[in-house]
């Protein structure tokens, strides 16, 4: 299934409606207007369908999702649920015309059948069985193949396993699971982007801890990942992240924050590039977020989604909300990120209404 629309709800902040989600897409927008928080978001309703104990947000949140099926993209799939301190208090599930799930307060029925499930868990976590509920099976497979990671956190603790998440796997776990082919790829792209490296590998350090070695060509000491300066470890972890992940037909959806994030111009634009170009080439649904020029200027204007704030509130605009704003814009021929950085959006919405 492929994420449509995304609503989501918590104390203080709201965001009204992520729509329309393509298949590609690049969060942007200023400081502290959501980017990072709509990434946790989806990850935090992935993570709370899971029955994860840890999240990346709170437990008191209401979410509104609508899919579409890969097979038959007409057909869509509708959950919303409304959560209080762990505790479930409404959660729907429409797959197509039918509903499936239809819980309020105490009361609860699967399809015409009254069912009563513990307060504290979902129907789709206590019902799941792909031959009884195949419908239900379809949403928790989705959720299992949400996958984030976070550019910004990426550093010597969060790469050993350590410290903050800003991923599924320590950094050595992915260079132990590159395909030779794989392998050869990543050195090729990293020579491409200015690292002149000829070989990575891992080394026991001692016995509960690998490292990454990394040789680079004409240099004779060996580099380990903890050693690599912030914006070559950023690269080669998301190269190799972006290299392994391809193989698992499981995942649904990457989910990749702060892109781009404290790479110069020409490293920002490749790696962009590169990751966008394997989404797209391997079918898998991305959602970035990047305030970063360089990347903002390599990824069309067709993927992006610009979150606006007012309070509490975010909103969204984007070539299909907001047709003639875009239309508009290009006619200027300016670069992407002048749309961003200018004050182009807002003398346009001053005067229009979006959606019109």
């Amino acid at each position: 299934m492929k994420l449509l629309s995304f609503r989501y709800k918590e104390a203080g902040w709201e965001l009204c409606e992520l729509f329309p989600l393509q298949a590609l897409n690049l969060l942007v927008a200023k400081n502290a207007a959501g980017k990072t928080r709509t990434i946790r978001a989806i990850m935090n309703v992935a993570s709370f369908l899971q029955m994860k104990e840890i999240l990346m947000g709170t437990r008191t949140f209401d979410a509104d999702l609508v899919f579409c099926l890969k097979e038959d993209p007409t057909k869509k799939v509708t959950y919303s649920i409304s959560i209080n301190n762990g505790i479930v208090e409404k959660e729907i599930l429409i797959f197509g015309k039918e509903t499936l799930i239809n819980r309020t307060g105490e009361e609860a029925s699967y399809r015409t059948t009254k069912i009563n499930p513990p307060a504290e868990r979902l129907i789709i976590q206590v019902r799941r069985d792909q031959e009884l509920f195949p419908e239900i099976e379809r949403l928790m497979l989705w959720a299992e193949g949400v996958t984030c990671v976070s550019m910004s956190d990426i550093n010597p603790l969060t790469i050993l396993g350590m410290g903050k998440l800003t991923g599924p796997y320590p950094f050595s776990d992915l260079v132990d699971s590159l395909l030779p082919s794989d392998k050869e790829q990543v050195i090729a792209r990293s020579k491409a982007l200015g690292y002149d490296i000829v070989d990575l590998k891992t080394i026991q350090a001692v016995p509960d801890l690998r490292l990454v070695q990394i040789k680079e060509n004409h240099v004779t000491p060996k580099l380990l990942d903890m050693n690599l300066s912030s914006g070559m470890m950023r690269t080669l972890y998301l190269l190799c992240f972006v290299s392994v992940i391809k193989h698992n037909s499981k995942l649904s959806l990457l989910l990749i924050d702060d892109l781009g994030e404290g790479l110069d111009y020409y490293r920002s634009v490749a790696l962009g590039k590169i990751i966008f170009d394997d989404c797209k080439e391997n079918e898998l649904q991305l959602i970035a977020s990047s305030n970063d020029a360089f990347v903002m200027d390599v990824v069309d204007l067709e993927y992006w989604q610009v979150l606006l704030r007012d309070k509490n509130i975010i909103s969204t605009i984007n070539p299909k909300n907001s047709k003639e704003l875009f239309r508009e814009f290009k006619m200027t021929g300016l670069s992407n990120f002048d749309l961003f950085s200018s004050n182009f959006i807002d003398n346009y919405l001053s005067k229009n209404k979006v959606g019109e």
